[in-house]
């Protein structure tokens, strides 16, 4: 029996080479052009979901979902390709190692060695990353929220610096310093999830 996993092991249940492939078209494609293919297919084409406009939760708690349904989707498609060729490096690297092997002797399912015994020290980088990524998800933000016409954080600090309504340019800029210290500071957290001997 083999000691390592082959690439068509990781691919009976990852999808290797279409998943790749999806991820470095969406790499390639900046947001403002995954968000327009977005409202074309699911809000022109298909009509299941609104174009622009926003409601809010306690109005239409539905209605708010939906029109949050492809502002959020395309933020994260286009934040998806490098944490998933992030995990996907780590993931071949553990899948080589000894206790993996280990654990295809014992007789264990590819799911269950992959979910149970690789992902968790695989994902070590990919939260970093995460806690990264943050800033360009803020910045994508802006550009989406004015596609979709939401009245967010993003279109009243462009607002504020036009006008220059500096106060106004200071609490903003405050309110997302806050929110970016806030998710470091979870990711430091949650480490001691992944691994408790950093607890220690």
């Amino acid at each position: 029996m083999a000691t390592v996993w082959r690439h068509a092991d990781i691919a009976i249940l990852l999808s290797e080479r279409e998943i790749s492939s999806a991820a470095m078209l969406l790499l390639a494609a900046p947001v403002f052009i995954t968000a327009i293919m977005l409202m074309f297919l699911f809000a022109l084409k298909l009509r299941w979901l609104p174009s622009t406009g926003y409601v809010p939760f306690r109005a239409d708690p539905l209605g708010n979902l939906a029109h949050l349904a492809l502002p959020a989707l395309a933020i994260g498609l286009s934040e998806w390709p490098p944490l998933f060729a992030v995990l996907r490096a780590d993931m071949i690297q553990t899948l080589q190692q000894d206790y993996i092997a280990l654990a295809r002797a014992k007789g264990l399912g590819p799911a269950f060695i992959l979910l149970r015994h690789a992902l968790r020290p695989s994902s070590f980088t990919l939260v970093t990353i995460t806690g990264l990524q943050v800033a360009a998800a803020i910045a994508g933000a802006l550009v989406v929220e004015t596609i979709f016409g939401l009245p967010g954080i993003g279109r009243m600090l462009t607002g504020a610096v036009y006008n220059r309504d500096m106060m106004l340019v200071q609490g903003c800029v405050a309110i997302i310093s806050v929110g970016y210290v806030l998710v470091n500071f979870s990711v430091d957290l949650f480490y001691a999830l992944l691994d408790p001997r950093v607890r220690r």
